[in-house]
C-alpha cells in the first residue's frame, strides 16, 4: 500500500507486453534503456511464506526465463530471484529480510524498476517494498507482463 491509501496497482505505471520480442512494447522499453541503464527486476517468489514452495517453484522459473529473454534482448537486468535461487539451489536459505538488505544496495545501482506481473504480483510483500523503493527514489517504474501474467497456474495453490 501507497501511504495515502491506495495500491500500487492503481498507479498508472508503463506497461511492457515481453511476450514477443520484439514487439512495439517491447521496442519503447528499449528505447528508455540504453546500455548504461539497469533494471531491478522485481518479482513475487514466497510472499514471506504465504504460497507454497512450489508456487515459489513456479514463480522464480518463470522470473528465471523472463531475466534470460531481457539480457538476451540487450537488457541489462539484476534480478534478485535468479541470483537467489541458486543459493536456495545449494542449501544456502535465508529470510526476507536478510535478503532485503542485501537488494536494496542493489537496486540503489539501478535506473529502472521492472515489475514481473505474474498472478498476485500486488500481494507480494517484496514487490511492494521494491515499487516503494523506485517511488523513493525517483525511479521509473514499467509493469512487464509475458504469457504467465494471466495464469492460473502461478497463482498460489495450497501449501
Amino acid at each position: 500500500m501507497v501511504g495515502n491509501g491506495e495500491s500500487h496497482k492503481q498507479i498508472n505505471f508503463p506497461v511492457i507486453n515481453v511476450t514477443e520480442i520484439p514487439s512495439p512494447s517491447f521496442m519503447r522499453l528499449a528505447g528508455d534503456l540504453d546500455r548504461d541503464h539497469l533494471m531491478y527486476l522485481a518479482s513475487p517468489h514466497s510472499s514471506n511464506g504465504k504460497v507454497s514452495r512450489r508456487t515459489a517453484a513456479k514463480r522464480a522459473a518463470s522470473t528465471v526465463d523472463l531475466t534470460m529473454k531481457l539480457l538476451d534482448s540487450g537488457i541489462w537486468v539484476f534480478s534478485p530471484i535468479a541470483y537467489g535461487v541458486t543459493f536456495e539451489d545449494r542449501g544456502h536459505r535465508r529470510d526476507t529480510k536478510w535478503w532485503m538488505r542485501r537488494d536494496i544496495q542493489i537496486f540503489r545501482h539501478c535506473t529502472v524498476l521492472g515489475v514481473h506481473c505474474l498472478p498476485e504480483w500486488e500481494d507480494s510483500p517484496g514487490v511492494q517494498k521494491e515499487i516503494e523503493w523506485a517511488l523513493i527514489h525517483n525511479k521509473k517504474i514499467y509493469l512487464l507482463e509475458d504469457e504467465n501474467s494471466d495464469k492460473d497456474l502461478l497463482a498460489n495453490d495450497s501449501k
